[in-house]
């Protein structure tokens, strides 16, 4: 079974270490017996640099290599958890990342090239590895009927047709740094594939190894 995670960039700040480790704990069982690539955001690393250099003026594309530059940290970070059982060095290229697949390790990666978020990366490392399987692990239990961070009485949605999360997608900000949900590039690339996608919660990484097994109760479940 080849699965792809996407994995939120916020996990990778202080006070979550119980977190990653758990999360490495689910790599390494799983990486036993499937082939894994893992995507990581970049946090508030990212957006530490995105902001300043936007205070000093930088563009967007410069904006978003530093952007590309902090996911890398948190992939190292991540491969050094897993050691042997992760490919190195950390794949800057898709050529890199099919390389590194071939070996059977564990493949971390964080994005690849401007104007690119690592949501996108991570659907179209999916289409382009035939995935049977791509897990967004974000920072909510899933997708919800309106958005958690605003009101209070969201409720967490268990499927959501890709045409419904069009439509929840339309009102996201994507500027570098900014990328949320998914982005405009990730969903077309879902959606002419019709790559099996769940959303869960990367702070609950029992809910990550539910999704890999194909549990219905993990997260929420996006259908064509």
């Amino acid at each position: 079974m080849h699965v792809v995670l996407k994995l939120t960039g916020k996990v990778f700040e202080p006070g979550n270490e119980r977190v990653l480790l758990e999360i490495t704990e689910v790599l390494k069982e799983k990486a036993s017996t499937d082939r894994a690539v893992v995507i990581t955001g970049g946090g508030r690393t990212a957006r530490k640099y995105v902001e300043l250099g936007k205070e000093l003026g930088v563009s967007n594309a410069w904006l978003d290599l530093l952007g590309i530059e902090a996911s890398r940290l948190n992939a190292l970070l991540l491969a050094s958890l897993l050691g042997e059982l992760a490919y190195t060095p950390i794949p800057r290229s898709v050529d890199e990342v099919l390389q590194g697949l071939s070996t059977g390790k564990v493949v971390i990666l964080g994005g690849l090239q401007p104007g690119q978020s690592t949501n996108a990366v991570s659907a179209m490392i999916a289409e382009l590895v035939r995935a049977d399987l791509l897990i967004n692990a974000t920072n909510v239990d899933g997708v919800y009927d309106k958005d958690p961070s605003k009101y209070p009485d969201a409720k967490p949605l268990k499927e959501v047709s890709i045409q419904q999360l069009a439509e929840m997608l339309r009102s996201q900000d994507f500027r570098p740094g900014h990328y949320e949900l998914l982005d405009a590039v990730a969903l077309r690339v879902i959606a002419r594939s019709k790559i099996r996608l769940v959303f869960v919660n990367a702070f609950k990484p029992e809910t990550i190894r539910l999704a890999w097994e194909l549990r219905q109760e993990a997260g929420t479940w996006v259908r064509y």
